[in-house]
């Protein structure tokens, strides 16, 4: 199977993952939640470890790193809580934590930013910069 071929199924898996919506008209991407800027501060205080992927459908890092977040949700769930934010709807949140690389993880512990991790990994690097806040 060719790369594109894999960059063409995970694209179509993340859009179809996005289509699902949950009773609260909040969309769940398989334990990973959209956060908009309505619902951002709500969002990093819902939780004390929060993690929240800025990514954009264009950025081909970003469907890369989607799978793994998925998986890491998947992995932490009751310890970490993880969002999304599309950067190309959202402009007001990126702006204030001045994100200017997708993707972007914003690390938010107690509702406070604790790090910020800029580019994609394998799911093991990941899974490494978000232990060290459990």
């Amino acid at each position: 199977m060719s790369d594109d071929e894999l960059t063409e199924i995970r694209r179509r898996k993340l859009e179809a993952l996005m289509g699902e919506n949950n009773d609260k008209g909040v969309k769940k991407l398989s334990g990973v939640t959209e956060v908009k800027d309505s619902n951002f501060e709500e969002f990093i205080k819902s939780a004390p470890i929060i993690i929240i992927d800025c990514w954009a459908p264009w950025c081909g890092p970003c469907r890369m790193l989607a799978p793994i977040v998925e998986q890491l949700a998947a992995e932490l769930e009751g310890k970490i809580k993880f969002g999304k934010m599309n950067t190309d709807e959202n402009e007001n949140t990126p702006m204030k934590f001045n994100i200017t690389a997708i993707p972007t993880m914003l690390v938010f512990k107690n509702g406070v930013q604790a790090d910020r991790i800029v580019g994609a990994g394998n799911k093991d690097f990941m899974r490494q910069k978000f232990s060290k806040y459990l």
